[in-house]
């Protein structure tokens, strides 16, 4: 491989790993902007098992929480299981046009990642091993 496309692969590699970092501040910005009666009315034991709304509280799995609502609000039929598919229609109409965008840029950037993660997991395996 030339040098040159090695490193334009590299950087696009690296690009998508700024897009990930990219995409949990929009989803930080999501949590923030959430009304909090959203999350009182769903967040809540009928919805949740006492242990995943106190586990899910905390510093670190909150975005997991927020992760969640995004899904729920962008894709209604994810919440079947919880009895969360009607969720959307009590969230502003802003709120779920931004959880669309942020689940599709989700799953761009992700497919790039790993793709690119394939890419050089298959080019290191074939320079390494195969020549």
């Amino acid at each position: 491989m030339p040098q040159e496309l090695g490193g334009f692969l590299f950087l696009c590699l690296w690009y998508s790993f700024y897009g990930m970092f990219g995409w949990t501040f929009a989803a930080l910005i999501f949590r923030l902007i959430t009304p909090a009666t959203f999350h009182r009315k769903y967040f809540t034991t009928p919805y949740f098992r006492e242990a995943e709304v106190t586990m899910l509280t905390g510093f670190p799995l909150m975005f997991v929480r927020t992760a969640m609502f995004i899904r729920i609000l962008a894709s209604p039929s994810s919440g079947l299981k919880r009895g969360l598919s009607e969720a959307y229609k009590e969230a502003p109409v802003w709120l779920v046009t931004y959880a669309k965008l942020l689940y599709l840029s989700l799953i761009l950037v992700l497919t790039w990642m790993f793709g690119m993660l394939a890419f050089w997991g298959c080019y290191i395996a074939y320079d390494q091993w195969l020549t």
